[in-house]
């Protein structure tokens, strides 16, 4: 039997890495806002690095079909910029209330599913799967998918960086953690997708992995989630002063 690759070790490593960390955050009691938001990013990034390992291995070991395991993957691919955003959100507010506009940011991500489930009868979303990012075919939708995710992942960097600037007068130290591993899920997955570098399937859960680690310092060293929203901590310093 084969062994497993590097890659698959390396996958399987982040993986027991995200578990760890979605434990610690909902062990935190009482749940903020923030806290569950951040939560359900960490279910997203769970859901893809799950998917393509299970994926690899199914197709590397027992020769199945690895096409399949994309309707899956794609779940936590599509709405993981959206919890981002909605983190950027709760970032800045002692306590973010729904609005009707915000289902407007989840109508892309749905139809990304619906179109990535329906594939085979339209090949909209990918007109040739691939291992290699650099060799996927991908149809004519698959663009529209694109523009939004990077686009929503871009506005919620600038979000991040605007509420720092704007309430505590310098970069805090855990946005910028968190912008800085969201840039490097933008790097890695435009390099990719552009075929710029040759890379495989495994870059976009790792560099999504890479990302969570920048958040979990922001988490462990800096007590990102254990603080008060930005808003709220400056009232509380105005009221000091």
């Amino acid at each position: 039997m084969k062994s497993l690759t590097i890659s698959q070790i390396l996958l399987s490593l982040s993986t027991l890495t995200i578990l760890f960390m979605l434990y610690y955050v909902l062990k935190k009691k009482p749940l903020v806002q923030l806290q569950k938001i951040f939560a359900t990013a960490l279910v997203c990034v769970l859901i893809v690095s799950t998917g393509v390992l299970i994926q690899s291995i199914c197709n590397t070991y027992f020769n199945i079909n690895p096409v399949p395991f994309e309707s899956y993957i794609y779940i936590g691919t599509c709405f993981l910029p959206v919890s981002i955003f909605f983190t950027a959100l709760a970032f800045n507010n002692t306590k973010l209330k729904f609005k009707l506009k915000y289902i407007l940011v989840f109508i892309i991500p749905v139809i990304s599913i619906i179109m990535v489930w329906t594939n085979n009868y339209h090949h909209l979303f990918y007109k040739e799967y691939s291992s290699n990012l650099g060799e996927m075919k991908y149809g004519n939708y698959f663009n529209i998918h694109t523009i939004y995710t990077y686009g929503l992942l871009i506005i919620s960097i600038i979000m991040l960086l605007k509420n720092s600037i704007k309430n505590s007068g310098l970069f805090s130290k855990q946005s910028l953690l968190i912008c800085t591993g969201t840039a490097i899920c933008l790097i890695i997955n435009i390099i990719g997708t552009l075929g710029i570098l040759n890379l495989s399937i495994f870059a976009t859960p790792i560099s999504f992995s890479i990302a969570m680690l920048f958040y979990a310092i922001a988490i462990f060293k800096f007590n990102f989630l254990s603080v008060a929203p930005i808003a709220l901590q400056k009232v509380v310093d105005r009221i000091s002063d």
